[in-house]
C-alpha cells in the first residue's frame, strides 16, 4: 500500500532529451542508417525546433552510447555501437542481477563449442594462418603465465571471428570479459599449458579439415577442462559475479578494446 506515502511529481523531459529521443527513434527505425551524415548543427536545430546548444547536448549523449561518431569534416555520422559499448551494458546487467560465475561458465559451454563448429564451416585461409601462428606463440609461452593467458584469449577470439556471426560475437563478449581473468588464476595455480596446447591443436586441426563435429567435441572438452580448473583453483563459482571478480586481479589480464 502507498496511501500514506508521498508520490513525487513527474519530471518533464528536457529539450535535449526530447531531441535525443527523436534522433534515436530515426536511427532505430532505419530512417537514418549507419554511415549517414547528420545535418550540421544549425540545420538540425532548425529541423527539430530547438537551439544549437540543445542539439549539441543531444548529440553528445548519442555519441556516448555509440550511435553517432565524428565523420568527415567533423560532421556527426550515424554508427552502429561497437562491441565494447554493448559489452559494458551487459556486464552491468550481469552484476546487478547477481549472476554467478557458474552460470556464465554454463553459457560459455554452449557458446564456444557451437562457435567452433560454425567456424569449421566458414573459416578463411587468413584466419587459419593466424590461429597457426597463435599455436606457435602458445607453445612458446607454456611456462610464462601472462603470455599463455594472452595467447589463450586470442585463440578463442580468432575462432569467434571465424564464425562471421555478429550475434555470436556480441553475445560472447561480456561473458568472455568476465571469464578471461580466471584464465590467469587457473594458469598461475595449475600450469595447464600442455593440456591447453593439446586441446587448441586438436581444435585447429578440425578447423583446417572442416570437421565441425570434432571441432565442437574438442572445444567442449577444453571448456569443461577449464571449468574443472576453476574449481581446483578455488574460484568461488556460486558467488555473485562481483564477488568472484574481487578474487581475480583483472588488471593483469586486460584485453585491448576495439
Amino acid at each position: 500500500m502507498i496511501e500514506n506515502q508521498k508520490i513525487g511529481s513527474l519530471k518533464r523531459a528536457t529539450a535535449y532529451q526530447m531531441a535525443e529521443e527523436a534522433l534515436r527513434e530515426r536511427i532505430m527505425d532505419g530512417t537514418l542508417a549507419p554511415g549517414d551524415l547528420l545535418p550540421v548543427e544549425h540545420d538540425l536545430a532548425e529541423q527539430l525546433g530547438v537551439t544549437r546548444p540543445t542539439v549539441r547536448e543531444a548529440l553528445r549523449k548519442l555519441e556516448s552510447s555509440g550511435l553517432v561518431v565524428r565523420g568527415p569534416r567533423r560532421r556527426m555520422m550515424v554508427s552502429a555501437p561497437c562491441a565494447s559499448i554493448s559489452s559494458t551494458a551487459m556486464q552491468q546487467a550481469i552484476v546487478l542481477h547477481g549472476i554467478s560465475y557458474r552460470e556464465l561458465c554454463e553459457v560459455n559451454l554452449m557458446l564456444e563449442p557451437a562457435g567452433a563448429a560454425l567456424a569449421a564451416k566458414r573459416i578463411s585461409a587468413e584466419l587459419l594462418q593466424k590461429i597457426e601462428v597463435n599455436l606457435e606463440q602458445t607453445a612458446a609461452s607454456i611456462d610464462t603465465p601472462l603470455e599463455l593467458v594472452k595467447a589463450d584469449i586470442e585463440f578463442h577470439d580468432l575462432i569467434a571471428e571465424a564464425t562471421g556471426n555478429h550475434a555470436l560475437l556480441l553475445a560472447r563478449a561480456p561473458i568472455s570479459d568476465f571469464l578471461f581473468p580466471a584464465y590467469g588464476v587457473v594458469v598461475a595455480s595449475l600450469g595447464p599449458g600442455k593440456r591447453l596446447l593439446e586441446a587448441h591443436t586438436k581444435i585447429f586441426n578440425a578447423l583446417k579439415e572442416g570437421n565441425a563435429e570434432v571441432a565442437r567435441e574438442w572445444m567442449g572438452k577444453h571448456i569443461t577442462d577449464f571449468l574443472r580448473g576453476c574449481e581446483m583453483s578455488g574460484i568461488s563459482l556460486d558467488e555473485p559475479i562481483r564477488e568472484v571478480n574481487l578474487e581475480m586481479d583483472i588488471s593483469k589480464f586486460e584485453r585491448p578494446r576495439s
